[in-house]
């Protein structure tokens, strides 16, 4: 779906890297707004909303905010669990601000899907009838619950538990004991029981989670949690009243040598079923109460070992329920991270624009004398030809015109492509070791004849068997064929000096002229390196080279100046390099 900038390479590049993420991670939608809330760009193919600037997630992200919102119900139909189009679809938007230059300008938005989180609760198995749930702050389930079907069937909920059910006491109706408790931002548990929201009664632990605004609650039935203890108790109650209906029949018999036994066996039994299972009955007798003291005894321990399983069931659902919280905060760091990753990718762009218009005006600003020349010249052979005497003293004049004016052209626009790609940093220089001292003789000994020709003198000052640098060969060569050459072309007359020397940890390369000198103030040299500057304008100069110069320098981590001593005393142009290390070499 696109809104803006239709048809840009940028834009595409954006929404595929987008779409990507989307994949990626699972998200069901990301988008991208404006500081007033209205769509830019977005991976949903059907229906959006174009401004979300009356929602809560947009406005904590516009106010420079990361936030996540609660659970809530969809504006617009989207596509369920089951792949149909659902008014009111349960939805979580995790927003983040677009900054630039200190501003908010936009922000960046997620859509989550909340079946992966019903699918991460789902993954705590708690038995047979345990499950584990979210709820918000009034109490709605934020999750599926592992009974659906049931509450389906019980007219319970319509679609799903997610926002249609409140976890309530099916005969209160007031909110269970866990979610009662979860709300009010308490953390605990109950093993002694309590009524669910299916009326059954079941054991629980619940923690509220304060970041998210949310509840986590794990919860088993009873009869699952406590069955074997409560059948051995209902398996020694019987034998306690058998045992006691024998006693007292035989009483006169055996009087109090079979009571006292039986009483304390009473005793001990009451321990156990009040939750004292480390008692023990201590009858040795070799009759028929000592085989059930020993029965008893077997039983005790029984329900000993099953009540310690039990207490490390619950103590390893509760680590359950703290590793889970840990999950979804980490789940939250991660989006966190992605938005800063979107937001980062978002000021590229924006830089790649601004470069465009920059080169753009730049060329449009150059290009405007070259082009009234030649159509200046085009107008005046027009009107000539027309004439019935041709005068081709004319026509060679203008034709000159036209080519220095296409030669301008060329040399103007290979110059701004040239200085754009070094000043976008998406030049990658070559590293390889340079003997300055070698390429300098090498480029002197190539320009000698044009000095000649102007009737000048090239002088070599460079010393020998110097240390190398280490860049790009090719590059460093065109900075000092273009300082040997505005020398050449600033002078008239004189001798132009080439110096090459060790300064220090670095190697400096100096031209010395003595040509029409610089007319700025010194504290206004720097401008002979800026873009399209140019003390005295030249026809065959695009207002460049020193720009491009100044950039490569740079580039390999040395400087770039100039010096002279006013207008008509020559000037001098130098920059240095460091020298290589010598693990390097």
């Amino acid at each position: 779906m696109i809104y803006k900038s239709e048809g840009s390479e940028n834009f595409y590049r954006l929404l595929h890297h987008l779409n990507t993420l989307r994949e990626t991670y699972g998200y069901k939608e990301i988008f991208i707004c404006d500081r007033f809330g209205d769509l830019k760009i977005t991976t949903s193919t059907g229906e959006v909303i174009t401004n979300v600037a009356g929602f809560e997630f947009f406005q904590m992200a516009i106010s420079g905010v990361t936030f996540v919102s609660s659970i809530v119900p969809s504006v617009i139909p989207l596509e369920n669990e089951y792949g149909k189009l659902e008014h009111g679809l349960p939805t979580l938007y995790i927003t983040t601000p677009v900054v630039y230059e200190h501003k908010v300008i936009g922000a960046v938005c997620l859509r989550v899907d909340v079946m992966k989180i019903s699918k991460l609760m789902r993954s705590v198995h708690l038995g047979e009838t345990g499950e584990t749930y979210l709820i918000n702050k009034d109490g709605y389930m934020l999750s599926e619950s592992k009974y659906l079907k049931y509450l389906k069937d019980a007219g319970l909920v319509q679609q799903r538990t997610t926002l249609e059910l409140q976890v309530v006491d099916a005969e209160t109706k007031e909110l269970t004991r866990s979610a009662a408790a979860c709300i009010k931002g308490k953390k605990g548990h109950d093993a002694e029981g309590y009524q669910d929201y299916r009326g059954v009664k079941v054991l629980g632990f619940w923690q509220w989670i304060p970041e998210l605004d949310w509840g986590i609650i794990a919860e088993i039935d009873v009869n699952e949690g406590y069955g074997p203890v409560i059948r051995l108790h209902t398996i020694v109650a019987p034998i306690i009243i058998l045992v006691t209906v024998a006693v007292i029949s035989f009483a006169f018999y055996f009087g109090k040598k079979i009571s006292d036994p039986i009483l304390y066996l009473t005793g001990v039994t009451k321990s156990i079923s009040e939750g004292d299972y480390s008692r023990r009955v201590k009858i040795t007798s070799h009759d028929e109460i000592g085989e059930l003291s020993n029965s008893f005894n077997k039983m005790a321990s029984f329900l000993e070992e099953k009540t310690h399983i039990l207490k490390e069931y619950t103590a390893n659902l509760e680590k359950t329920v703290e590793e889970r919280t840990k999950d979804l905060t980490r789940m939250n760091q991660e989006l966190e991270k992605q938005s800063r990753n979107l937001e980062k990718a978002y000021k590229e762009l924006l830089s790649l624009d601004q470069m465009k218009d920059k080169m753009i005006r730049d060329v449009s600003h150059e290009l405007k004398s070259p082009v009234a020349q030649v159509q200046m010249a085009i107008d005046l052979w027009s009107a000539e030809v027309k004439k019935q005497h041709i005068d081709h003293t004319k026509e060679e004049k203008y034709y000159k015109i036209i080519h220095n004016s296409l030669q301008r052209l060329r040399k103007t626009i290979g110059s701004i492509l040239d200085l754009s790609v070094l000043e976008s940093g998406r030049l990658v220089f070559k590293k390889e070791f340079i003997h300055m001292d070698e390429l300098v003789l090498q480029i002197t000994a190539s320009m000698r004849l044009l000095t000649e020709k102007k009737g000048l003198a090239l002088i070599n000052h460079v010393n020998q068997g110097l240390p190398v640098i280490i860049g790009d060969k090719d590059e460093i060569q065109r900075v000092v064929i273009n300082l040997i050459d505005n020398a050449i072309k600033y002078t008239e007359k004189g001798d132009i000096h080439v110096f090459l020397e060790q300064k220090d940890a670095c190697i400096e390369f100096a031209v010395t002229d003595t040509g029409v000198g610089i007319g700025l103030p010194k504290d206004q040299f720097g401008k002979l390196f800026e873009r399209f500057f140019q003390e005295r304008p030249r026809i065959d100069g695009a207002g460049v080279g020193l720009a491009i110069c100044k950039n490569i320098i740079d580039s390999h981590r040395g400087n770039l100046w100039a010096e002279s001593e006013g207008r008509g005393k020559g000037s001098t142009f130098k920059f240095v390099l460091p020298i290589a290390r010598q693990d390097a070499v």
